[in-house]
């Protein structure tokens, strides 16, 4: 029931997903009109995601879960998104009919699955990196022990520290042995980073076409800069 009243918020109590349903604003006013503070208090807190990563390192059981639950609700809206198609039935004593069904709308039955399967790669990727030959310290740390974080990055850019180490001074420092890195270790960075461009390249391409595919309203059109 609650993911049922979640999903009609988004939609803007408008269960094709055709975009005809009022703004969500209207729709928590509505809802807490009804008396049904309670869900809207959950829509408040759960669509709030754990962040961003900064570490190759394996997801704390308990932002994994979280991640989980936060992404089976958000995901849940789709369930409600659905279009009629035909199928075939069989009677019990022999012969066939034709009964209409419902099935996800034909642009989530197709990339919902794929986004997951992205999703999952991702997350076990991150599990991959349990024992690993690199570590990170606090730049606080670095500093009052006489390092420099910016000296790894200002050799791989050419002598000029990354706007990233400039200006966001409090991610983490990735530190390596006085060697350096093994080969394999090099080896499976260099594999992690070529597969994450990979998910990337095809989150971008999924995203693209459902754009392509989206209605321009023209009262959006008709306020753009001539």
């Amino acid at each position: 029931m609650m993911k049922e009243r979640f999903a009609k918020l988004l939609l803007g109590e408008d269960m094709s997903g055709g975009g005809k349903g009022v703004c969500t604003a209207l729709a928590i006013s509505n809802a807490i009109t009804n008396l049904s503070a309670k869900w809207v208090l959950f829509v408040v807190t759960a669509a709030t995601v754990f962040g961003e990563l900064w570490r190759l390192e394996p997801l704390a059981p308990q932002k994994k879960e979280m991640w989980k639950r936060e992404m089976e609700w958000l995901l849940c809206v789709s369930d409600s998104i659905v279009e009629l198609v035909p199928s075939i039935q069989e009677f019990p004593g022999g012969g066939t009919y034709e009964v209409m069904v419902t099935r996800p709308r034909l642009d989530l039955y197709m990339n919902l699955p794929a986004l997951k399967k992205l999703d999952a790669i991702l997350i076990t990727m991150l599990d991959g990196f349990s024992e690993t030959e690199f570590w990170y310290v606090d730049r606080g740390i670095v500093v009052g022990d006489g390092g420099d974080c910016g000296a790894y990055s200002s050799s791989v850019s050419g002598g000029r520290p990354s706007i990233r180490q400039e200006e966001k001074w409090w991610l983490p420092c990735p530190k390596v042995p006085p060697n350096g890195l093994s080969e394999d270790a090099r080896k499976k960075l260099q594999q992690c980073r070529d597969s994450t461009n990979q998910v990337l390249k095809a989150a971008m391409a999924i995203n693209s076409s459902v754009l392509a595919e989206m209605e321009i309203p023209t009262a959006y059109l008709e306020t753009l800069p001539k």
